[in-house]
């Protein structure tokens, strides 16, 4: 649970939670992309060795 704030209503104003949420989507979404292209890059013959 990366994102615990968000499990809990600890702000007062809707825009504060919002903002948190939309934080955490863009935390979790930019990891997937670094994992994808970590996948992507491991998969690939190595150009090195030519």
């Amino acid at each position: 649970m990366r994102a615990r704030r968000n499990a809990r209503d600890y702000e007062r104003l809707p825009e504060h939670s919002e903002a948190h949420i939309t934080w955490a989507n863009i935390t979790l979404m930019t990891r997937r992309l670094a994992r994808a292209q970590e996948q992507r890059q491991a998969a690939e013959p190595s150009s090195i060795a030519a």
